[in-house]
């Protein structure tokens, strides 16, 4: 089993019951890229991989942007994106205890004149950001009530005082160069952690010196869901800017229970030369396509981008009618790499 084997299996497995088939999981991921690869007139690489399809954590903690991706820092020349600004929600600073309680906002933020975001996300109580503050790789900065939640994987035996002692913690990172941990306070009752991998821990200072928690923001995309299955509410939101405006990924969590879980995808690159128009679905009066590999439906007719939503194996539950009911009510912006048109 390789590392990435062990890592979707302990994922899986804090979400669910029995063994897991790894074999079968990574057989669905690539059936249904090859699928999608197929369907689409691009070489942007854009396609729905691994992550869309699992829809979790296959890295530590809550760091499911960074668990498959190796962190790095947006390409030279590349325009800054902010998450949108939540003027009418307290800070993590005021209202610590609200930090991680809504999956569509972010209760702190970073200095701008400090650090430039790559990514931001909310997932299973925890806030996210990616961002690169001058070093040339992404720092990935997280807060949480949960002491146990960032204490994941990186160090064992230690109380809670311990570990959030502010103390950079070297790690054994990729290939010849270290990963650095740091866990702290920044008030009572939260609890942060910062990582990079790099080969001091310089970035990890910069970036904990730019955390601002009066901020509040939104984690927000140029998509939003406004019509869930019975029962169900959104759990989950990640958006991938690291080479924005070029590409914009953005993935939403539907959760009806454990088990009944669809990931929502959007996925914009200006280099995709053409849109699909031909589907074997209608949605809401639009042309949708339902893949024959995997339980995934693809609402068509957006320029350079797609909208999948993927609500099959391994968390079954969800129909292709549910599927359909969320990308009928799916809100897209006019320009996805126009963050004023995201509202």
């Amino acid at each position: 089993m390789t590392d990435l084997d062990e890592r979707i299996v302990r994922a899986l497995r804090e979400r669910a019951e029995g063994a897991v088939d790894t074999d079968r999981l990574t057989a669905r991921a690539v059936a249904g890229g090859q699928a999608r690869r197929r369907r689409r007139r691009a070489g942007a690489g854009v396609a729905v991989g691994l992550v869309a399809v699992l829809g979790l954590t296959v890295g530590t903690g809550a760091g499911w942007l960074e668990g498959v991706r190796p962190p790095h820092a947006a390409a030279p020349g590349t325009s800054a994106v902010t998450p949108p600004g939540a003027d009418d929600v307290p800070g993590a600073a005021s209202r610590p205890d609200l930090v991680g309680t809504d999956p569509q906002v972010l209760h702190f933020g970073l200095d701008p004149a400090r650090a430039r975001y790559l990514g931001w996300e909310v997932w299973s109580g925890v806030e996210v950001v990616r961002a690169d503050v001058g070093g040339g790789r992404a720092v990935t900065v997280e807060l949480t009530t949960s002491a146990a939640a960032l204490m994941h994987d990186v160090v064992n035996g230690m109380t809670v005082e311990e570990a959030y002692d502010g103390s950079d913690r070297r790690h054994r990172g990729r290939g010849d160069t270290p990963s650095w941990v740091r866990l702290w306070q920044p008030a009572r009752g939260l609890y942060a952690r910062a990582t990079v991998t790099a080969a001091t821990a310089r970035e990890v200072d910069v970036a904990v010196r730019a955390l601002r928690l009066g901020d509040a923001r939104r984690c927000d995309g140029p998509v939003r869901l406004t019509t869930l299955p019975t029962g169900a509410r959104l759990t989950g939101c990640r958006v991938e800017a690291d080479s924005f405006p070029d590409t914009l990924r953005v993935s939403l969590r539907v959760t009806a229970n454990e088990q009944r879980q669809m990931t929502v995808s959007f996925e914009y690159a200006s280099s995709i030369a053409s849109s699909q128009t031909e589907g074997n679905r209608t949605i809401a009066g639009r042309p949708a396509y339902r893949y024959p590999q995997g339980e995934q439906l693809e609402l068509l007719g957006f320029p350079k981008a797609h909208l999948v939503a993927d609500f099959g194996w391994p968390f079954d539950g969800f129909t292709e009618q549910d599927a359909a009911l969320v990308l009928g009510g799916a809100r897209v912006a006019e320009d996805p790499i126009r963050p004023e048109t995201w509202d």
